[in-house]
């Protein structure tokens, strides 16, 4: 069995005699003496040693012999003894395990730098997390400093409290009321994912991520206010999109790139499309006046930070670009109905079918007329693929571009919450810390007593380019079931019919994906 003993290198310098206060473990291999200060603290109120001169030191030793002295030191389970010079140098070290001094027994003096390790200690590290003994060091000291009740502390006493708890209620039924209307906006995705943030996040982590974010929000709200009203940016930017696809029908109404598609059904898709273009164009020059006047209260989404105004841009860029989503699905789904079409007719004109209940492919005997109708209706689809397939690649294309834009600003978002504002504060100020900054002294021995000394320091370091992932857990969404920019490539490309909007929406997987 070893002794360890951790002790503040504040206490050697101050040249003090004193008793410490602190925590005595009993582990497997090692008793540990956790030194935190030398006044009591609010979870150690009982001494688990002391700090003396070599004097008194010397005259404890002699005087062991005393009975009255031998009963007092009966009742000590686990003590310390420090011997100092005047000069601040350790002469001697007594450690008391359970209830018998064992000279024999190896002793490790580690003394510890408080500042130092009162900033590792701002690392949000949890006991699960990792089982070093000089993190559990940093814990320590970190739990025994009294702190101030935070907001959040204060808002969870608010909550608790019954005008809170009535307010709640009448509030309910409308926040369930919005939650149906906005659930397929990124803003309600990125509200539940910021309450997420705050629930996982340490209090100092939460109150900086909040803090930087407010601060670039409201820098970008004064940019976006200073050059106009935003409905107006808008509308102008609405009408270029709307220009825009309308050229693009009408090059696609002609033969595109020398292709001959089929005349007919081009002009009734350029028909349709255009139509429901004009229409949502019509649909938003009778709503221009209500959305300059809206834009001016969603600018304030600025002082909830600029994680809510890139939700909201996200949005606006969903809505102004809805028809070209609408094109998207038409085209699709006709483009599916075509290859399977396809497909069952091919499987007729060479005498086979499908059988559903087996689930494979068997011959079976078609009558003439059968076959002369597949046949027919094989050529009808054979000679529409071209130009549907045509369409498809169009509107996917602008799909694709669509979601990779909403796709990016989802990543922004996530990495304003995900960011360790704190750390970087922290590094600025020049005391962030970690295990790898860690510095190890060895500054001598006492060899009749079996001591060894070490000095720990940990020393500034950085977090950029670097894995921080053991340093402070990162925050995560708990419901990750967006598609990244690959998986929605080929599911476009393989022709799957993708009818969610927002990136991070929740898909729900069929009853078929449930069963396995």
């Amino acid at each position: 069995m070893n002794i360890k003993i951790y002790l503040s290198s504040k206490l050697i310098e101050k040249c003090t005699f004193c008793e410490l206060y602190g925590l005595v473990e009993d582990l497997r291999d090692e008793i540990r003496f956790t030194v935190l200060d030398s006044e009591p603290l609010p979870n150690y109120t009982e001494p688990i040693g002391k700090i003396c001169s070599v004097a008194d030191y010397t005259q404890f030793r002699a005087a062991q012999s005393d009975r009255t002295l031998r009963e007092q030191l009966a009742r000590e389970d686990n003590f310390l003894r420090l011997a100092i010079s005047n000069s601040g140098r350790i002469k001697h070290v007594m450690a008391k395990v359970k209830g018998v001094t064992i000279e024999s027994l190896n002793k490790l003096l580690i003394i510890y730098d408080e500042k130092g390790f009162s900033n590792l200690a701002e690392n949000d590290l949890t006991a699960e997390d990792c089982d070093n003994d000089l993190l559990h060091l940093a814990r320590l000291i970190k739990a025994s400093k009294a702190e101030p009740i935070g907001w959040t502390e204060q808002l969870h006493t608010l909550t608790e409290q019954d005008v809170a708890q009535r307010m709640y209620g009448v509030f309910l039924p409308v926040g369930k009321a919005l939650s149906v209307v906005l659930r397929k906006t990124a803003l309600y995705y990125h509200f539940n994912e910021w309450v997420e943030c705050i629930q996982q996040k340490d209090a100092n982590a939460v109150k900086w991520t909040l803090l930087m974010d407010i601060c670039f929000g409201v820098a970008i709200m004064s940019m976006i206010m200073y050059f106009g009203n935003p409905g107006t940016r808008f509308m102008e930017f609405a009408e270029i999109v709307v220009d825009s696809l309308l050229q693009l029908l009408q090059t696609l109404r002609g033969n595109p790139i020398g292709l001959k598609l089929n005349g007919s059904l081009n002009e009734f898709f350029f028909s349709c499309f255009s139509y429901q273009v004009d229409l949502w164009w019509m649909f938003l020059r009778i709503l221009s006046p209500a959305i300059q006047f809206l834009f001016i209260p969603l600018s304030i989404l600025g002082l909830f930070g600029l994680s809510f105004q890139v939700a909201m841009l996200s949005d606006l860029i969903v809505l102004i670009s809805l028809h070209a989503h609408c094109f998207y699905i038409y085209v699709a789904v006709l483009y599916r109905i075509e290859v399977g079409g396809i497909g069952a007719l091919y499987r007729t004109v060479l005498g086979k079918k499908r059988n559903v209940l087996r689930d494979r492919v068997e011959a079976h005997d078609y009558m003439n007329r059968q076959l002369f109708l597949a046949t027919l209706s094989f050529t009808v689809l054979l000679f529409l693929l071209p130009t549907i397939l045509f369409y498809y690649i169009v509107f996917a294309s602008l799909r694709f571009a669509i979601y990779c834009l909403s796709y990016t600003l989802m990543k922004i978002r996530r990495t304003i919450l995900r960011f360790p504002f704190d750390a970087m504060v922290r590094w600025l100020r020049g005391v962030y810390t970690n295990l790898e900054s860690l510095e190890i002294y060895n500054i001598g021995s006492i060899a009749k007593e079996n001591v060894t000394i070490t000095y720990v320091a940990p020393r500034t370091a950085t977090f950029w380019f670097r894995d921080t992932s053991s340093d402070f857990p990162c925050w995560e969404p708990k419901c990750q079931t967006s598609r990244t920019i690959w998986e929605f490539l080929v599911s476009l490309i393989k022709g799957e019919l993708v009818t969610f909007i927002q990136p991070d929406e929740r898909i729900t997987p069929p009853a078929k994906e449930k069963e396995k």
